[in-house]
């Protein structure tokens, strides 16, 4: 993989854990992250965010290159990096505090390339992915992003 989109690829998930909110219970996020008009995230720091959730909830480079590459963790019964997942995505705005995902906002996050082609239909894959079941919010962020970055490779990198 190349190295720019591997970064674009980590920050995204880095940002998504970061994001990860606690409950109103006295709790703050680690990133105020405002949006803009148009959904965009050019205020987040994403690799800030990234970094202050990997001091609580310790990732592999390894895990989030796997997710890159395949869609999935390579052990799906390790929770860390789930929660990992969460709290970047709570804290990128991505997941609400009630535990819905935000595919604008998703969309404004994972905005970028992969394979060479700009990635214009992520805000559709997000609402089809965003429907999730699971009680567990480590459990829901890392399906939903499971199931988007599934289909992302399916649909740039796949099909050359």
């Amino acid at each position: 993989m190349c190295k720019p989109m591997y970064y674009v690829v980590f920050s995204i998930v880095y940002l998504s854990i970061v994001l990860a909110q606690k409950a109103d219970n006295g709790n703050t996020k680690i990133a105020n992250v405002q949006r803009n008009d148009q959904g965009s995230m050019d205020d987040v720091d994403v690799e800030d965010i990234m970094n202050q959730c990997n001091e609580t909830f310790k990732i592999e480079m390894a895990y989030l290159q796997a997710l890159n590459e395949s869609g999935s963790f390579p052990d799906e019964t390790d929770k860390t990096p789930k929660c990992f997942l969460l709290c970047v995505l709570d804290n990128t705005g991505v997941m609400t505090k009630d535990g819905d995902f935000d595919p604008e906002r998703t969309a404004a996050l994972f905005a970028g390339e992969r394979a060479g082609k700009v990635m214009d239909g992520i805000q559709d894959m997000a609402a089809a992915c965003a429907d999730r079941k699971e009680k567990c919010k480590c459990e829901k962020s890392y399906n939903y992003l499971k199931c988007l970055m599934t289909m992302e490779i399916e649909k740039y990198a796949n099909n050359n």
